[in-house]
């Protein structure tokens, strides 16, 4: 194998590039490696709520439907030792997609135990509404279900008057 050898005026390049480092020493007195690091605050995660929301996903999923959970929860950021906000819009539900028959957008904020829509939330799933699309708070797989079937009734009744 032929061993590569730089061309001489990047040699020469790299050989006089002796600038001194743009960052300055660190003042005050050094960490202690052996000191415990402070523990990263963790969000409280509910797996209830997790699986609940996989579950929705794989009801609407057999009902027809191209859905996601969609990910808008803050993300922790290590250089600043703090949550940062997503870049999503405020008000997305916890899961989107569309119903492949008729490409209407299907949208539901998962809510469990004592959680509340806040306002974004309550006007995006007036949004959905007003535009024919399948909108709701699922509190229990039952309920989505009976909503959903619900939905798609009505589909078929506008369907049929026009």
């Amino acid at each position: 194998m032929a061993k590569f050898i730089l061309p001489p005026h990047l040699q020469a390049r790299i050989i006089s590039d002796t600038r001194p480092a743009t960052r300055a020493p660190p003042t005050g007195p050094l960490p202690d490696p052996a000191a415990p690091k402070p523990a990263k605050p963790r969000k409280k995660t509910s797996t209830g709520t997790n699986s609940f929301t996989q579950a929705v996903v794989q009801l609407l999923t057999l009902e027809g439907c191209l859905i996601w959970r969609h990910n808008n929860a803050p993300v922790y950021d290590p250089k600043l030792e703090c949550f940062r906000r997503g870049s999503a819009k405020t008000g997305l539900p916890d899961t989107l997609g569309f119903y492949r028959t008729t490409g209407h957008i299907v949208a539901v904020e998962i809510k469990t135990g004592k959680d509340v829509l806040s306002d974004e939330q309550r006007e995006f799933l007036a949004a959905v509404r007003a535009a024919g699309g399948f909108a709701c708070e699922g509190r229990s797989l039952e309920q989505v279900r009976k909503e959903f079937h619900e939905w798609k009734q009505s589909l078929t009744q506008f369907t049929k008057a026009a």
